[in-house]
């Protein structure tokens, strides 16, 4: 399954996660490991004014990935790759003016 066609995100955070975990001992020395290998991505995605056609087909397409269940190929157009992700936590719009819509979602990499 495939990113819809939708218009660019005006907004783009990405964070990657720290795999590290840490235990404290009682002499104040401090033991770390990397619990997992691999350090996954998330990309805030944000639109300020999204055509309401473009977040019909975004809303649909989250419905049909039903949330964060299925992943899908999403190309990061600010490196040109393309990624494995899912959707994390909810998609969020608010109507603004005319038929357009301010819209936040994350992506997480599977």
């Amino acid at each position: 399954m495939d990113w819809p066609n939708v218009q660019l995100p005006s907004g783009l955070d990405e964070t990657t996660e720290d795999p590290a975990i840490s235990t404290e001992f009682g002499t104040g020395i401090v033991q770390t490991r990397a619990r997992y290998t691999r350090m996954r991505r998330t990309w805030e995605l944000t639109w300020a004014n999204m055509r309401g056609s473009d977040y019909r087909a975004l809303r649909a397409f989250y419905e049909l990935a039903l949330g964060g269940s299925l992943p899908f190929n999403w190309t990061n157009v600010k490196e040109n790759k393309t990624y494995n992700v899912r959707f994390k936590g909810e998609l969020k719009a608010r109507h603004t003016v005319m038929s357009c819509w301010n819209v936040s979602l994350t992506l997480e990499q599977v």
